[in-house]
């Protein structure tokens, strides 16, 4: 009984839904026969059932029965196409400034012989070769007879004796060589000397649009041929027309002498005369007596206006004639060079005035930047005390340091500059006694700063006086070192030395080897160095203490044999490791030992066992040991005690974090080294790499 109320009043509350849903039945059974029924008609007046048109609409063959036009056909006639052009592979250059036509300045290239490229010519490149982009000397070579001398520019000899076609001969390796490359050619001979510096500043002026065929040195007045021995500029436009023409010029090549050989076949090429100027700059030279003393004459030749005004002299027979000149038109430069600065210094005191700070707002020294202001105290740099002999507080690992090596000649530099500069403003009254103290600051936006207190002792009292003086030491230009080209595609041969006692570190170390490179199939190779004690059972036993390591070696080095891996090994049986524990002879005796298994070009790396290896620093191994030039030592980030640094509730990461308080940089970790056979064989990089 209690059941109908609740529905009753469950139906009059959704009363409107319930008839909805009863019309709703009441429809669709009576409409639905109607439907299901009906027919299409189409245009012609042909009817069609609702079945009928659906079965044909499920066949496409009878899809047309409908008549209609936009019905969806496909052609599989000729499919499918075929490209009838295989696009062409894009190979980019291998140097992005080859891509983007960016060429190098200058060019030189200087005619020699045999006989005078090891003397004038190595004299003449001493004093050009650090000036210019390029420089190569070109000689005469008729027998196998190799030269007891190498430049860095490159020596190239011509076989073809004849002396008429040894310019063309030069001008065919250039443009075969380097014609787009630069952007001029200076051709001159080896009997001249070359204000390379001025000559490299006046190319870097003129337009590279406009033709260029420039030099002096005539003969007479009559001809329009520049002479070799004063010097030949040309554009790089001016080396392309020359190579089209050069069988006519050796055709039409019946002269001795190079200057008319070469002025007609760059007249003929260009239909241009030698230009002594060339848009405001001019070619200048001048012409040496042949008794030419630099002692003897260089008095006369001073108050000459020519003298100093040509970028080339000539002749110059003799190499040490070559190097005085070079030494005194240098110091010919450097007091111009002083004489600019203190101009530009006084103008800049002088514009001060118009400035809204005035003579306040002038830094000292003059034109160069004040120097870094901190935001917080975490920017602020530090002072370094130091003095004679000490210097305190240089590192945040170190209280106080002994002076020595580079420091310690730098301070003294410092002192001695200091106490001329004393001496020079107070009188040779004051005579220098001791330095009381000393700082030092290094601030990357201006140089190196150091601050001393000096005593001296009054000669004419006997008084000590104490003077501060303040020294600068400004940044000078930021030279980029050449480098030989390097790539990640090189082979690594990882040498791990593993002790009995770090068995079960080698071994997981080989894992983590197999996970990171062999999986990879990176170019690496491992060689273990297994270091037997006398003591313990030997190889070849059945008790070996390193058996399990070499199984593992041959089940990694078997499980990817495909992939050409390998894992080898080298058997040493040492003294004592009581005796050898701290002896930094025993990692020469491994890497003497072990070297001799490798070809000298390849890339050593001297591992640890309880290292993390990964293979970005398998990468930058690659990139920063190169041969012949530089070895690698990285500096290892070594991780604090794990019973000190994590505890039940932080836990050990599986990978180690980058952080201060897992671990530090150990800058007096060395056993991390990485180079190449024949640099350790020979000892080349001693001197240039470390």
């Amino acid at each position: 009984m209690k059941t109908f109320p609740f529905i009753s009043t469950l139906c009059r509350q959704n009363k409107y839904f319930l008839i909805g849903l009863c019309l709703g039945f009441f429809f669709s059974f009576i409409l639905s026969p109607i439907f299901e029924n009906g027919c299409l008609v189409n245009e012609n007046g042909e009817g069609y059932t609702n079945d009928h048109l659906s079965r044909s609409r499920s066949l496409s063959s009878d899809s047309n029965l409908l008549g209609d036009e936009y019905e969806p056909r496909i052609n599989f006639a000729g499919k499918p196409n075929k490209a009838r052009k295989t696009p062409a592979l894009l190979n980019r250059p291998r140097y992005y400034s080859t891509e983007l036509g960016i060429r190098e300045k200058l060019f030189v290239g200087v005619l020699s012989s045999q006989y005078d490229v090891s003397t004038r010519g190595a004299a003449l490149n001493k004093t050009i070769a650090h000036l210019v982009d390029k420089v190569m000397f070109f000689i005469d070579a008729p027998g196998h007879q190799k030269l007891n001398i190498s430049m860095p520019g490159g020596i190239v000899g011509f076989t073809d004796t004849r002396r008429t076609l040894k310019v063309f001969h030069m001008l065919k390796y250039i443009t075969d060589n380097f014609l787009d490359e630069f952007d001029f050619y200076f051709l001159v001979k080896d009997a001249t000397y070359i204000k390379a510096r001025e000559l490299y500043e006046m190319v870097q002026g003129i337009s590279v649009s406009e033709d260029v065929h420039a030099g002096s040195g005539r003969r007479d007045e009559h001809t329009s041929f520049c002479s070799l021995d004063a010097g030949l500029l040309l554009s790089s436009s001016v080396m392309h027309k020359v190579m089209l023409s050069l069988d006519w010029c050796v055709k039409n090549a019946f002269s001795d002498s190079y200057d008319d050989n070469l002025g007609r076949c760059i007249l003929h090429a260009t239909d241009m005369s030698c230009q002594e100027s060339v848009q405001g700059y001019a070619l200048t030279s001048y012409s040496l007596d042949r008794s030419f003393n630099m002692e003897e004459d260089i008095e006369r030749l001073t108050k000459d206006y020519k003298f100093h005004s040509a970028l080339t002299l000539y002749p110059v027979q003799e190499p040490n004639v070559l190097f005085q000149l070079h030494a005194y038109f240098c110091k010919v430069g450097l007091v111009h060079n002083k004489q600019d600065i203190t101009s530009l210094r006084n103008s800049l005191v002088n514009m001060s005035e118009m400035t809204p700070g005035r003579r306040s707002g002038v830094t000292w020294p003059i034109g160069i930047p004040s120097g870094t202001v901190p935001i917080n105290r975490f920017d602020v740099l530090r002072w370094d005390y130091f003095t004679d002999t000490e210097v305190y507080l240089n590192s945040d690992f170190s209280n106080v340091k002994k002076l020595d090596g580079a420091d310690k000649k730098d301070i003294q530099y410092v002192v001695n500059a200091s106490i001329k500069q004393v001496e020079a403003g107070w009188g040779e009254h004051l005579q220098y006694h001791h330095l009381i103290n000393g700082y030092r600051r290094f601030d990357p936006s201006r140089g190196m700063d150091y601050r001393l207190d000096l005593a001296f002792r009054d000669t004419r009292t006997g008084q000590e006086v104490h003077k501060r003086v303040e020294v600068c030491k400004p940044l000078g230009r930021v030279e980029v070192v050449p480098m030989p080209y390097v790539t990640e595609n090189v082979r690594v041969n990882l040498i791990l030395q593993v002790e009995a006692e770090s068995k079960l570190e080698a071994m997981k170390f080989m894992e983590n080897y197999a996970r990171i490179c062999m999986e990879k199939r990176d170019k690496t190779f491992l060689m273990l160095v297994l270091l037997y004690d006398p003591s313990l059972p030997g190889k070849g036993t059945k008790d070996d203490i390193f058996l399990s390591v070499k199984e593992l070696a041959l089940t990694l080095s078997d499980r990817y044999k495909k992939d050409g891996s390998k894992i080898a090994w080298v058997s040493i049986k040492i003294p004592s490791p009581n005796e050898l524990a701290n002896d930094p002879l025993l990692e020469f005796v491994v890497a003497d030992l072990v070297i001799r298994k490798f070809s000298p070009e390849s890339l050593i790396l001297m591992c640890q066992s309880n290292m993390d290896l990964r293979q970005d620093y398998l990468n930058r191994v690659r990139m920063n040991t190169i041969l012949g030039w530089q070895v690698f030592s990285p500096i290892p980030f070594s991780e604090y005690h794990p019973d000190i640094v994590y505890s039940s509730a932080n836990t050990s990461p599986k990978e180690l974090d980058i952080d201060k308080l897992y671990g530090h940089y150990d800058t007096r970790e060395f056993s991390h080294i990485a180079f190449h056979a024949r640099d350790y064989t020979t000892g080349d990089c001693y001197n240039s790499c470390i």
